[in-house]
């Protein structure tokens, strides 16, 4: 055979076996999943980037449990609760369920977790926001605990699916550095080893307290940032299941014969962030008619049809339709260019303006693209700032007041199907995140948020939702589909709070 024959030959051979696969490259003892993103902590109260959450649920065990497909909350380490007055809820924990190290969890563990880990004001937690509605946690025997709540709170329950439970024993003794690098819980995994930046690998918890989980012994997490690198991993075998790809990699993983692509709506919305209130400086998106023309300026409705390839839900409101309070009838900004330029001109702004445009994302960047495309056409210029890999430094300079002019953010609601978990993060005026100073929303938010009455609520996070599409403090873009690879063997649920079952993972 002669050598350029022989080199196609070798290439078609290398190209099918990248399209197919080696079946014998999976091992069955093995889940190998794919990220983007580092992390830096461990520890579930010092972070809140996603990837940790969906560690916590691995290495840890929530208090409740949520289900994948109806959302609807079940007993787990809580068996049982009883609400005994407005403001009191008593919880029974399972028996026998014993931490990594075989110390007992009991109501104690409970106690310190909230109490000393969470709301302290020495601990410093960044969770510290999502857990403020708890005054106090009264231990009254070894597994039973009550939750004294600051006033009536209607989402007790919402919020305990994402308590992690600390051994108050192990972090005492060990500090909480060492817990930052060295987790430990109850849950369905044993921590084994993290290699920063590269790997995090768990084995199987023998003695976990639900027989017959998890069904795959050994999970080890790679970091790939690069998005061709890791449908090339999925592809080739070197991955069992990949998250964050792009709707250009969808057609690339159909075609592979060993590889399962997944669309998944998840509660996570794409939103453009004004600074209106001028927080990190003068700009001229203080004029509620500039950042009108921004959202008449941009056509959403193609950016998804054509960019996203269909893989995004159009928003209007402020939040997901899937979570409480939701209101239908917000309608947003029609595209209409030549309203755009009518407005920029009434605010004196005809000759156009550049504005910044934050993002961090890897996907945020062609839909971004796509819009300041559309924003140059009514003479408005994006000073691009591009944070994609470097979420922490963003997230800093946006809780320091620095984020001036648009920040383009996402936001998962920590897993809560309530409009709470998401319009008070946003709009309470004393939020580092807040850069639209308004006292009325403030109130809605308040007043809804120590509501038990679900009309009342309804009612105030209507009235909240519309004012902020009225007076463009955001303007919505997408309601955001996650995108995963597996392995057509791996029967995995990936849940729309963006929470893998992996658990419950199987190999046909």
């Amino acid at each position: 055979m002669k050598p350029a024959r022989l080199m196609i030959v070798v290439l078609v051979g290398l190209s099918l076996a990248l399209i197919a696969g080696p079946a014998a490259a999976y091992k069955k003892d093995t889940l190998r999943y794919g990220i983007p993103t580092k992390f830096a902590s461990l520890d579930q109260y010092k972070s809140t980037q996603r990837i940790t959450i969906q560690i916590g649920y691995l290495i840890w065990d929530p208090l409740v449990n949520r289900d994948p497909d109806t959302g609807k909350i079940s007993p787990h380490l809580a068996k049982s609760w009883t609400n005994l007055d407005p403001t009191t809820w008593e919880f029974k924990l399972q028996e026998g369920v014993k931490f990594h190290n075989g110390n007992p969890l009991n109501a104690e563990c409970v106690r310190f977790t909230i109490m000393d880990r969470i709301l302290a004001e020495e601990a410093q937690s960044p969770q510290r926001g999502n857990f403020k509605w708890i005054e106090k946690v009264e231990v009254v025997d070894d597994l039973t605990f009550r939750i004294k709540t600051v006033k009536p709170y209607p989402l007790v329950l919402e919020r305990l699916n994402v308590l992690f439970v600390y051994d108050p024993i192990e972090t005492k003794a060990k500090g909480e550095a060492y817990l930052a690098e060295n987790p430990m819980g109850t849950g369905p995994y044993k921590f084994v080893k993290w290699d920063r930046g590269s790997q995090l690998v768990m084995t199987r918890n023998p003695d976990y307290w639900i027989k017959g989980v998890p069904k795959i012994d050994n999970i080890v997490i790679k970091i790939l940032p690069e998005m061709s690198t890791r449908v090339a991993e999925l592809i080739s075998g070197g991955l069992d299941i990949a998250s964050d790809f792009g709707p250009d990699q969808w057609d690339v993983m159909k075609k592979a014969k060993q590889v399962t692509p997944m669309d998944i709506p998840i509660l996570r919305v794409n939103f453009w962030q004004f600074d209106g209130s001028g927080k990190a400086g003068e700009t001229p998106l203080m004029d509620k008619r500039v950042r009108q023309a921004v959202c008449h300026a941009i056509d959403r409705e193609a950016i998804i049809k054509t960019v996203m390839r269909g893989f995004a839900d159009s928003l209007d409101a402020p939040m997901n339709p899937l979570q409480f309070g939701f209101d239908p009838s917000v309608k947003g900004y029609d595209y209409n260019p030549e309203k755009a330029k009518a407005l920029l001109k009434e605010a004196g702004y005809e000759q156009g303006f550049t504005m910044k445009v934050w993002q961090y994302m890897g996907y945020q960047n062609h839909p971004n693209q796509a819009a300041m495309g559309y924003l140059q056409q009514v003479g408005i210029k994006v000073d691009l700032q591009d944070y994609r890999g470097n979420i922490g430094q963003l997230i800093k300079l946006r809780n320091s007041g620095k984020m001036e002019g648009v920040g383009n953010f996402t936001w998962g609601s920590y897993n809560i199907f309530d409009a709470d978990a998401i319009l008070p993060a946003w709009f309470m005026t004393k939020e580092k995140t807040c850069y639209n100073q308004d006292e009325e929303l403030d109130k809605w938010l308040t007043e809804a948020r120590f509501s038990v009455d679900p009309e009342q609520r309804q009612a105030l996070y209507a009235q909240a939702q519309k004012k902020i599409i009225e007076e463009a403090y955001w303007m919505p873009f997408f309601v955001v589909h996650t995108i995963w690879g597996k392995h057509k063997n791996l029967e995995a649920v990936v849940g729309r709070d963006e929470v893998p079952r992996f658990q419950y993972a199987t190999w046909k």
